[in-house]
């Protein structure tokens, strides 16, 4: 990712995240369909679910986060023996880290739905689903941590073919337990949560095998998990920035989620789908922000600073132009695509095509601080990542919502309305911190560059000068 066409590199990685990230929204997207024909409160209860188990996720996969700048750094300055070194520190953190969270999750389980206020049904089913999919937080969180460790190191296409596998599972497994099949009864909610995990473990198991394989760059020893603690409070000062971002984000969707249910079961339904929607064709921003993440890293790691900026600028304006081109062909096909994910259901058709005729033309807008906080964090700068991010949520975007809700006769359509409001001048901050903000820095001492590039040009030396 250091050399040659700039744009190879971004595509490269950009593509198949891109392709990986659209299949891992595809579990929700295939549980939706199956248990938007097992009725009303089913789909409701997994759209409820949905931020309430994020919340944890979110906040495990900043260690990930850290662990995937550091390895990128380390691979631009040829430095392959720190690369296993973190990327055995950093399993080694996120697999602790799953733990404990799952812990809080089947503990905390019952309280955070009575504190929402669901209805009881869709709250018994909405407790049955997470308990299960608890269960499965810590080989979630192996796999998308093995998985941000490859695509930083450029081995993108191995974590997809793992994907594609796993979804396959995932779509088999959903209609056997969720409606029954021969002697297995029907699960309902259970039933997709259990087939969401089973898929999970293997693309967990797939994913550390390729690790210790050392095919991709890394090669993991049982002496590399010795716990290197002053590592890992470095990585954690990282980590814990991109942490609170994605959490305070996953905690807003949990907010604004509770608002769209203060106007009843039919437009929480509506509210849910529009997100799970809005979040498919939300991936390709999150791909281009990986690859972003993943070629400024490198290249600052190398120390070409000129090349990683260029990147951060080219691929941001991609993804205005490509995101804005998907948005507008979504106001035609969201009819289509809302009577395939909900048959029968007149109500949130209507209310989920006005939701998805909001914010399909803005999805260009947004995907630009995505993109931008992707070059941020490639960088080791997570705390402006941050910034950025809940500046736009919680002082753009929330008060937007509430004061649109339930002080205008907008209702719903408040809710809806705030995610471009917020994101047009996220996007702003974002592009001025890009072109003004301090956020172009190295991990790695200078003096640790220095050397790896001094024994490289002896090893070359050596290779072409005999004796």
């Amino acid at each position: 990712m250091t050399e040659g066409s700039l744009w190879r590199s971004v595509a490269t990685i950009a593509v198949p995240v891109v392709l990986t990230n659209l299949l891992q929204a595809t579990y929700q997207f295939v549980n939706g369909y199956f248990l938007g024909h097992a009725g009303r409160d089913a789909l409701a209860a997994v759209s409820a679910s949905a931020p309430m188990f994020g919340v944890l996720l979110a906040l495990g996969l900043g260690l990930a986060t850290a662990g995937s700048v550091f390895i990128a750094q380390y691979a631009g300055a040829r430095r392959t023996e720190m690369v296993d070194h973190v990327a055995a520190q950093t399993l080694l953190s996120v697999g602790a880290v799953g733990l404990g969270f799952m812990a809080i999750g089947l503990i905390g389980n019952g309280a955070l739905i009575r504190l929402i206020g669901l209805e009881p049904e869709i709250g018994r089913l909405t407790h049955a689903y997470l308990s299960v999919s608890y269960l499965g937080m810590v080989p979630m969180f192996g796999f998308m941590t093995a998985q941000a460790m490859l695509q930083s190191l450029g081995d993108a296409r191995y974590p997809l073919r793992v994907m594609v596998a796993s979804v396959v599972l995932n779509a088999v497994l959903d209609p056997i337990l969720i409606f029954g099949w021969g002697p297995i009864p029907a699960l309902g909610v259970v039933g997709a949560a259990i087939s969401t995990v089973t898929a999970q473990v293997m693309t967990c198991v797939l994913g550390l095998a390729r690790l210790a394989g050392g095919r991709s760059g890394v090669s993991l020893r049982l002496h590399h998990f010795r716990p290197d603690f002053p590592h890992i409070r470095r990585a954690i000062g990282i980590g814990i920035p991109a942490s609170i971002e994605q959490a305070t984000r996953t905690f807003g969707s949990l907010v604004l989620m509770s608002l769209a249910a203060r106007f009843g079961t039919n437009a929480l339904a509506i509210y849910g789908l529009g997100t799970r929607i809005m979040i498919f064709f939300f991936v390709p921003m999150l791909g281009l922000s990986v690859a972003t993440a993943a070629v400024v890293g490198q290249n600052i790691g190398a120390g070409q600073m000129a090349r990683a900026e260029a990147a951060a600028r080219g691929t941001a304006l991609a993804a205005f132009l490509m995101l804005t081109a998907i948005g507008l062909l979504l106001v035609p096909a969201a009819p289509y695509l809302i009577a395939f994910m909900a048959p029968g259901q007149p109500t949130i058709l209507v209310g989920t095509v006005h939701f998805l005729h909001i914010f399909g033309p803005s999805l260009g807008i947004m995907a630009l601080p995505q993109v931008l906080n992707g070059a941020f964090r490639g960088a080791g700068s997570t705390r402006q990542a941050m910034g950025i991010s809940l500046v736009m949520q919680w002082l753009m975007q929330m008060p937007c919502a509430l004061v649109l809700a339930l002080w205008t006769p907008l209702g719903l359509d408040g809710v809806m309305w705030s995610f471009p409001i917020a994101n047009v001048l996220a996007s702003l901050l974002a592009i001025g911190w890009l072109i003004w903000g301090p956020w172009r820095r190295t991990l790695i001492d200078p003096a640790e560059v220095r050397d790896a590039v001094t024994a490289l040009r002896t090893e070359v030396e050596e290779e072409i000068l005999p004796g």
